[in-house]
């Protein structure tokens, strides 16, 4: 009854999802660089400075340098990325879910030479990449558009909510063992506070920094979406009920794709590594409430 499951699958719609996971992939390799210097680099300069306490100086001034950087470039570069594949993505939704382009939420469309360009990247660097096809689940293809999009909208704002609480847990197990570590550093050397200071907490600071606070985002992010299912779920009600016209629903529609789109640029990254691993379990569990929607709709006066 629409065209969901088949406008997913056109060549155009397939290179604007690779070129969205593009970007994607840039911000995560700048995010991984920036984990790596703040991270395991730091912790090395601190073990060094157990032993060869003259080296302490070194290891602060990497500490601030990490900081600093993160501030002025890192931070700011990632967001740039994300934002294009956001509206990478924006317009894949728009087209395939069938709703007009919000010009005032998102700028201007991308252009279709970027898409192409990110997309053959993207494509040369993971070739047999599995996840681009389907994107939706092609069962809605059964029922009216108004009520597919929410199905596919609520899939969007569920899978995110989920996806980002998993990952918080890991961060904040991750902080615990790097301030444990940090503990024991510090009993090792044996220093006053102030050589403790300089040579293991301030180098540390910048990793402790990070991982409380995309603990912080990811959960903050996690209840945003959580809070776009909710609604999505009032909508998908009141499509059922059918208390409001198709205009009114698509018009709802709009204004939560215009939240969608401003949630995935402002969201912060997650790491391709645990979205692969927990897909499996998260998409059969999607399926099943897609199911039930379904059957619901299909039951329903």
């Amino acid at each position: 009854m629409n065209q969901i499951p088949q406008q997913q699958l056109l060549p155009n719609q397939i290179d604007r999802l690779a070129a969205q996971k593009y970007f994607y992939l840039m911000a995560e390799r700048i995010h991984t660089v920036h984990l790596f210097l703040s991270g395991p680099c730091v912790l090395l300069g601190s073990l060094i400075v157990v032993f060869f306490p003259k080296f302490n100086v070194y290891t602060a001034f990497w500490g601030i340098l990490i900081t600093f950087s993160d501030i002025l470039f890192l931070d700011s570069y990632q967001k740039s990325l994300k934002k294009q594949a956001a509206k990478i993505q924006e317009l894949f939704d728009c087209e395939v879910l069938s709703l007009d382009w919000s010009i005032l939420k998102c700028g201007r469309r991308p252009e279709e030479e970027t898409i192409l360009e990110a997309a053959l990247k993207f494509n040369a660097i993971q070739p047999n990449y599995p996840y681009l096809k389907n994107w939706y689940p092609s069962e809605v293809g059964q029922l009216p558009i108004h009520k597919a999009r929410i199905i596919c909208q609520r899939t969007n704002c569920w899978w995110d909510a989920k996806l980002r609480r998993t990952y918080a847990n890991v961060i904040i197990f991750l902080v615990i063992i790097l301030a444990i570590i940090l503990l024991i550093l510090g009993l090792i050397s044996g220093s006053t506070l102030e050589n403790f200071l300089l040579a293991t907490l301030v180098p540390l600071t910048p990793a402790l920094i990070l991982g409380t606070r995309q603990y912080k985002e990811h959960i903050e992010s996690a209840l945003s979406w959580q809070n776009l299912k909710e609604y999505s779920e009032y909508l998908w009600e009141q499509a059922i009920v059918g208390q409001k016209s198709l205009q009114e629903i698509t018009q709802l529609s709009r204004h939560l794709q215009d939240e969608i789109y401003e949630h995935r640029c402002k969201s912060p990254l997650i790491f391709n590594w645990l979205y692969h691993r927990l897909r499996p379990t998260y998409s059969q569990q999607m399926d099943r409430a897609v199911k039930v929607m379904i059957e619901e709709a299909l039951t329903s006066p």
